[in-house]
């Protein structure tokens, strides 16, 4: 960039996911950086600051870049959250309308609040939220009144600018997701947003917009909570899983009255003796067609294994019970698993919720103290032939690896002497080799290798043996792999 006799001008250092980093406006006397948040103002009243900033160009835009990669952590002496790092540059579009509008009608900047996790992970929500076919924005926000979030519902006048219509204080001061549901008959939607407070509980609000009044029609806590049509109504239900003083796990099936207010459908409780709370529930549709939930649930000694319970709900008792193709007991032996983080989920995008299992007979495991990997069979038991798929997961990266059904039970998993940092599939009968898999430098050479995917910045990469031949017609080696969670 080079300086100019007069007028506004601005450079970009760097551009990533998050946005523009590294902006700059400068005049022939002064110059406006920008960068992940922050702004510095150099003034320029003689030449040699025109040749410094000219001479350190290139120098500050690899420093920005080094602080984005670094989380946008402040400069030192400063103490700046990362929503107030990320407010500048302003937004553009719909959202910077959304933002300005905001920012007029409070009178200050509005410290914007990302989502933790979910779908949604903007703090802007742009949806037909009362169903008269116009859209409606939606904007978490705090400001330095405000301790916990705030939600703004925004609407455009006559004119088609942005107006501010209502806001309302939130349960707490982290929003850990958002999403949108369809929990009652109409065209209008509901805004559901999960709070974490700072000593870690639990808070869900439901909020409907309607006659142009932002309403609070449930505030609960919680444990885990999930949006789906489990009685089959037509309209989603919200299902509600928290621990109690006991350390059971209590399930609540909520659904929407005449009135607009939620009513208990049905509860149900899962005994203390086996479980100690709740890490995970999914929803999906069996294969007799019925809709089925998965519960995840904390077991063991030390609380940190899984085991899973598989409900749906009886039309006769409007309630949730336990499914008839599997006992309860059969399943929580089944499912009993030593991985944290491996749960229940739609592994193959059919709909169907498969729970992963270990099971003993699946493979053998002779690796190094520091390898975390196991053998790993999903299973569906609504179905009569409940085995959908077997492979093997990864703990270090949370990946999986589909292999060939007819190897299931004669391997046996070892570190490569090949290949360093590599593991080996051998069978146990012959010792023979079936497959090596490695995780390589993504500008490493994949000759003679077959690309699985991207994981954690790197290629997972497998090699079949010579003269292996695979029986199931439909497997494929290069969509064997699968991202979890």
């Amino acid at each position: 960039m080079s300086p100019r006799k007069s007028g506004w001008r601005r450079d970009f250092f760097a551009t990533t996911p998050l946005g523009r980093v590294g902006l700059a406006w400068y005049t022939d006397n002064s110059v406006f950086f920008f960068g992940c948040g922050w702004r510095l103002h150099f003034p320029r009243r003689e030449e040699i600051w025109l040749k410094t900033f000219r001479h350190f160009r290139h120098a500050l835009a690899l420093l920005l870049v080094s602080v984005l990669l670094a989380g946008c952590n402040a400069l030192p002496g400063e103490n700046l959250q990362v929503e107030e790092l990320l407010r500048a540059p302003r937004l553009s579009g719909d959202y910077g309308a959304v933002q300005t509008a905001l920012n007029d009608w409070l009178g200050e900047s509005a410290q914007l609040k990302y989502p933790m996790q979910g779908e949604l992970l903007s703090p802007f929500l742009l949806q037909d939220l009362d169903g008269d076919g116009q859209q409606d924005a939606a904007v978490l926000y705090t400001t330095a009144q405000s301790t916990n979030v705030c939600i703004a519902i925004l609407q455009r006048d006559d004119t088609g600018a942005w107006q501010v219509r209502q806001s309302v204080e939130g349960l707490a001061d982290t929003v850990e997701n958002v999403r949108l549901a369809q929990l009652r008959a109409g065209d209008d939607c509901q805004l559901v947003v999960g709070y974490v407070a700072a000593q870690g509980d639990h808070y869900l609000a439901v909020y409907a917009y309607n006659d142009g009044q932002l309403s609070t029609i449930l505030e609960q806590s919680y444990e885990q909570y999930l949006v789906e049509d489990i009685t089959g109504g037509g309209s989603q239900d919200l299902i509600l899983m928290s621990t109690q003083e006991d350390g059971g796990v209590q399930i609540e099936l909520l659904t929407v009255d005449k009135e607009g207010g939620f009513r208990q459908a049905a509860v149900m409780g899962l005994s203390a003796d086996r479980f100690s709370g709740c890490a995970s529930v999914a929803a999906g549709l069996g294969s007799d067609r019925r809709n089925y939930l998965v519960l995840d649930g904390w077991t063991g000694i030390s609380g940190n294994n899984l085991a899973s319970v598989l409900l749906r709900f009886d039309e006769s008792t409007q309630q949730m019970v336990q499914a008839s193709q599997i006992s309860a007991d059969e399943l929580y032996e089944a499912s009993l698993r030593n991985v944290s983080t491996l749960v229940s989920c739609d592994l193959d995008g059919d709909g169907i919720v498969e729970i992963p299992t270990q099971p003993d007979e699946a493979g053998l495991l002779n690796l190094s103290q520091s390898r975390r990997m196991d053998f790993i069979v999903w299973m569906d038991y609504t179905s009569r032939r409940p085995e959908k798929s077997f492979g093997l997961l990864d703990e270090e990266t949370n990946c999986y690896i589909e292999l060939p059904t007819e190897w299931e039970g004669n391997l046996k998993l070892t570190d490569s002497e090949q290949y360093d940092g590599a593991v080996e599939l051998r069978t146990v009968d012959e010792d023979q080799p079936v497959m090596t898999v490695r995780l390589a430098q993504t500008a490493a050479s994949s000759t003679g290798w077959t690309k699985l995917g991207i994981v954690a910045s790197r290629q997972m990469q497998a090699r079949l043996a010579p003269d292996v031949e695979i029986q199931d017609a439909d497997y494929s080696l290069s969509n064997a792999l699968y991202l979890l969670n």
